[in-house]
């Protein structure tokens, strides 16, 4: 927003500055018809710039610029007179919808709409009749350049929106992969004693019902073994599952690793206290993220704090540091906030019910902040 409010007080900045010029431009051989064209230019070039304003979706505002802009040319050449001016804010206003259309307008619509826009900003020259061969070459260098300005941002935009998709999806593997590790010991215990229990039942009944139970528990881990080969090939790498005492270790290998940053760990008291194994491993993955957040993105940090503390039914992971990154204020979310990493732990923590968000402190600095239910 702040960088549309400055470029729209350039244009009309530019606006006024034209309209001063063609004010003391005759342009036809009699006054009438000069002063006539000198306002169709001028007010075409507010009409145009007035496209940039967010009254409607951007396809539609560019096809009124083009619109007007394809109304205004028309009307001059129908004079048969060209006048000598060929409207700077409309075409800067044609130029800036040409870019916005080629990056977030969908392709199916873009391509009319741009081709239009470039086609109205190619022929403002020729309603100037001292208009040069590199006043031609230049407007058509403007339409490339802006062009590719903005399916250069529109092929940025893909790429971010396919590793965002990607991060997410591998953070479900991952997350398919300890369920079968958290459902795996606890089935398999229900299956061990609806058995033992069956061999020792009396009534042919109850021992009838424990063998349909241990049939269904063999039939879930065999569905669920089918179904974690299919969500992930790469099993067989991935070590055991990490847990508190292991988060510790992270602390202590970033603090070895930046001995000009304090680093600080801080575990309430009762923080762990019977705590699931996915909590665990999920404060785990919190913890390591937000320190390689740190580094990648404040490494003249001076001192970085990990937090680790329970209220009530809610666990509050927090990674803070005081270095300075170039963001507005405010929460945002992990997509906007950091790395790809962010994006995978905020699928993670919604998964489980909990909350991610990266962003300025309140005192200062930058923070990681995860909100965990302890039960579900």
């Amino acid at each position: 927003m702040r960088g549309r409010g400055w470029l729209l007080a350039a244009l009309a900045a530019l606006w006024v500055a034209e309209g001063r010029v063609l004010g003391r431009t005759e342009g036809y051989p009699d006054p009438p018809g000069g002063h006539h064209a000198s306002w169709v230019v001028w007010v075409a070039g507010l009409l145009v710039a007035a496209c940039l304003l967010p009254w409607g979706r951007l396809a539609t505002r560019a096809a009124a610029a083009v619109a007007v802009s394809w109304s205004a040319t028309g009307c001059l050449l129908a004079a048969g007179r060209p006048v000598p001016a060929r409207g700077l804010t409309e075409s800067a206003a044609l130029l800036v919808l040409l870019g916005f259309v080629a990056w977030r307008v969908p392709v199916r619509a873009a391509v009319p709409l741009g081709a239009a826009l470039a086609v109205g900003v190619a022929a403002a020259p020729a309603r100037d009749a001292q208009a040069l061969s590199t006043t031609v070459v230049a407007y058509a260098l403007a339409v490339t350049g802006v062009t590719a300005l903005g399916l250069c941002l529109r092929h940025r935009d893909v790429e971010r929106a396919r590793a965002v998709a990607a991060a997410r999806d591998a953070e479900r593997r991952e997350l398919a992969g300890e369920l079968h590790d958290f459902v795996a010991h606890h089935v398999a215990a229900m299956t061990l004693l609806a058995k033992a229990t069956g061999s020792l039942a009396q009534d042919e009944r109850v021992a009838a019902s424990l063998r349909d139970i241990q049939e269904a528990g063999d039939e879930a881990m065999t569905s669920a073994r089918r179904l974690l080969a299919v969500l992930r090939q790469d099993r067989a790498h991935r070590g055991p599952l990490p847990g508190l005492d292991r988060t510790a270790d992270l602390v202590d290998g970033f603090r070895a690793a930046h001995p000009g940053t304090r680093v600080t760990l801080d575990v309430h008291p009762g923080f762990g206290a019977g705590l699931a194994p996915e909590l665990a491993a999920s404060v785990h993955r919190i913890v390591g993220e937000g320190l390689a957040n740190v580094a990648r993105h404040s490494p003249a940090a001076h001192a970085v704090e990990v937090t680790l503390r329970r209220s009530g039914e809610r666990l509050f992971v927090s990674v803070h540091n005081d270095g300075d990154r170039a963001h507005p204020p405010g929460p945002r979310s992990p997509a906007d906030g950091g790395g790809l990493g962010l994006v995978g732990l905020g699928e993670r923590t919604k998964a489980i019910g909990g909350s991610l968000t990266a962003g300025p402190a309140g005192g200062g600095g930058w923070e990681v902040l995860a909100v965990l239910p302890v039960a579900r």
